[in-house]
């Protein structure tokens, strides 16, 4: 199964090809970890957002083996503690991202790591990793968010901040229960 993609520029759908190409193949994290770094560089030297959506999260391809995402996050926000259950790649391309990583004890959140990634950068987190990500800086962020797997159909977890046990993870929750970052 494979979702169609959106109307994007050349420029993404290039990327998106080249993502999808170097998932296919043998050893597909760090292939797509070397892509996924030379797309970062390239969209960070043209300075700005490769596609301006309203939303923050825009779903630009998700098959059975691979979903990617372009997320421009809004200022100030957090979001709420979730798993991927999956390999996650993160191309920052522009601005910054604040990656808060929550150990977990009786299936409850701990208080997390603060983890800095600034444009251009790429960041990897495993399958077992609990994180919120967060925009720290004052214009939105921009980059793409690459997961190998179905995120959309992977039975995955969401925590709230109070560090409760977890919920089934629920897309338009986990939106609305975005908030301001904690210093």
């Amino acid at each position: 199964m494979m979702t169609s993609h959106p109307p994007v520029s050349s420029t993404l759908r290039t990327a998106i090809n080249q993502i999808v190409d170097a998932a296919a193949k043998a050893d597909r994290l760090d292939r797509v970890a070397k892509v996924l770094h030379d797309i970062t560089a390239r969209f960070h030297s043209l300075g700005e957002l490769v596609h301006e959506a309203s939303d923050d999260e825009v779903l630009l391809y998700a098959s059975d083996t691979l979903t990617i995402y372009h997320i421009t996050l809004t200022p100030g926000l957090q979001y709420p503690p979730h798993s991927h259950l999956m390999d996650a790649l993160i191309g920052i391309y522009q601005g910054k991202e604040t990656n808060f990583i929550y150990p977990r004890s009786d299936g409850r959140v701990q208080v997390p790591e603060r983890c800095e990634a600034i444009a251009p950068e790429v960041v990897h987190l495993s399958p077992d990793i609990v994180h919120a990500v967060a925009n720290p800086g004052m214009a939105r962020s921009g980059a793409l968010h690459v997961y190998l797997g179905d995120l959309l159909h992977t039975k995955r977890q969401m925590w709230r901040f109070t560090g409760d046990l977890p919920d089934a993870f629920d897309n338009d929750r986990y939106l609305a229960e975005a908030r301001p970052i904690e210093p």
